[in-house]
């Protein structure tokens, strides 16, 4: 990797990604924060998401010097696709213009494409992040914040958020590592893994954290160098890196905190994502859980009779200052997409939920499928499989236990990637209903712009938010069923 220096204090490296170089910039530069966005086609938002963010930084931490840093999976050394980098080299320049010579001096922006760091070909926000984690041992920064890289949030606004928080720590806790979460409303066809999957996982660690995979996060230098001596499996650099971290971040005893920072404005996840991520996540998160309960018992001791569940600490909109931001509208929601999926796929991951699940209820969830498949007509009734809180929290607690107890991570997590697509289909049909929404027909005219009435959003999101919740304590109370599975 040789880098070419754009102008002053803008830096791009190019491929192969070298072990070392990225790192050694951010020591010469004096760099005491890293603001990393891992990017993967999203040259529309990464040029103002930077921009802003630059602007942002030298209000939010006057006097400090921030190395911003874009590692992209868009360029590789088989794919010439630039159009990421040559936004984010635009949107460097145009932040950096608008700061006087002196605030120049505190900000280096440098644009890493990540592919064969390590010697590891891996795509996936896992191996950018890896990269990032690496390259931070080697400066002396002590704040990591982490941002996706589609973000149109007001970045200065979450800066000064992340910059209290860590003000406050580092007072009240200043011999621990600290791991901020968000908090804000994330459109209800949104965040589905964040509900259904982590939340209830991160409780079997001591801790309910809502946030685990929000991947808008900040790390101290301590909860940085627990990433960089983690294990990391393909689920974790694909796309589990996010619940791997808030995981270990548990475990170790890290202090946890969730912010308010209003909605995540960005592009939601498409199907086609959604038909990978859900599996990679749930390994992740049964590879770490299996993981810590081999090393220290940390499962076992979240089992015993009377263990009362630990909460994060919270800023609210009073403490960070930022209010409700109603999530809008979306187009990538398709009711028949769904209903297809599930009714046709079933037999695919039918010997997976045998295994877990046994034959008779899996017997019944086929019935569910195939009666969903065959609801076609505008007229019907909306429906889902009957995966309700209550089935999934079953489904969820089983999936575990057999992980836990056969150290078979891969027929649980295909068993769970199916019925995870069920529940989350099952709370989406509710939230359809609340909005009036009955039929087949009314959600196919909905859909291409599916939105809350802005009257009612504030109100509706703050239920979205307590179905989480509910759901969640509900999987911790049931979880002596794992009991069985660990003796």
């Amino acid at each position: 990797m040789s880098k070419i220096e754009h102008q002053q204090n803008v830096v791009e490296f190019t491929l192969p990604a070298t072990v070392g170089e990225l790192g050694q910039a951010w020591n010469e530069h004096g760099a005491d924060i890293i603001i990393g966005h891992p990017t993967y086609r999203n040259a529309d938002t990464i040029g103002p998401l930077l921009a802003h963010g630059i602007r942002g930084a030298v209000r939010a931490f006057p006097g400090r010097k921030a190395a911003f840093v874009v590692t992209d999976g868009t360029l590789g050394l088989r794919n010439s696709d630039r159009s990421v980098m040559e936004a984010a080299l635009a949107g460097a320049v145009d932040g950096l213009a608008q700061l006087t010579a002196e605030q120049r001096e505190d900000v280096l922006v440098t644009l890493a494409p990540y592919e064969g760091y390590g010697g590891d070909f891996t795509p996936g926000k896992g191996s950018a992040l890896k990269m990032v984690f690496d390259e931070m041992g080697r400066c002396d920064a002590r704040l990591l914040l982490l941002l996706y890289g589609d973000l149109r949030n007001d970045m200065g606004a979450w800066q000064n958020v992340y910059r209290a928080v860590e003000e406050e720590h580092s007072f009240r806790f200043p011999d621990r590592a600290m791991f901020v979460t968000a908090r804000y409303a994330r459109h209800f066809v949104d965040a589905s893994l964040t509900r259904f999957i982590v939340g209830p996982l991160t409780t079997l660690l001591g801790t309910f954290v809502p946030g685990g995979i929000s991947g808008d996060i900040a790390l101290s230098a301590g909860a940085v160098e627990l990433e960089r001596n983690a294990t990391w499996s393909l689920p974790r650099r694909k796309y589990g890196t996010d619940i791997s971290t808030t995981l270990d971040n548990l475990a170790h005893g890290t202090v946890v905190y969730e912010a308010y920072l209003g909605a995540k404005l960005h592009d939601i996840t498409d199907e086609a994502k959604l038909s990978v991520m859900p599996g990679e996540v749930i390994g992740a998160a049964l590879e770490r859980l299996l993981h810590f309960e081999q090393s220290e018992g940390a499962v076992s001791r979240v089992l015993e009779p009377g263990f009362e569940l630990a909460q994060v600490l919270r800023w609210d909109p009073v403490r960070t200052g930022i209010a409700f931001i109603d999530p809008g509208a979306t187009d990538v929601f398709d009711i028949d997409v769904k209903m297809a999926s599930l009714a046709n796929r079933f037999d695919e991951f039918r010997g997976d939920m045998e295994a877990v699940l046994g034959p008779s209820r899996t017997t019944a969830l086929k019935a569910a499928a195939a009666l969903m498949g065959g609801r076609q007509e505008d007229g019907e009734r909306v429906s889902g499989m009957g995966v309700d809180a209550e089935v999934w929290t079953d489904v969820l607690l089983q999936g575990v236990g057999f992980a836990l107890r056969t150290q078979d991570l891969d027929t649980p997590k295909r068993c769970l990637n199916y019925l995870y697509t069920a529940a989350f289909l099952e709370f989406v049909v509710g939230c359809l209903r609340q909005l009036g929404y009955e039929t087949l027909g009314q959600v196919r005219q909905a859909q291409s712009n599916l939105v809350v009435p802005s009257g009612k959003a504030e109100a509706f999101y703050d239920e979205v938010d307590r179905f989480a919740s509910e759901l969640a304590t509900g999987f911790f109370e049931k979880r002596g069923l794992l009991c069985d599975a660990l003796k």
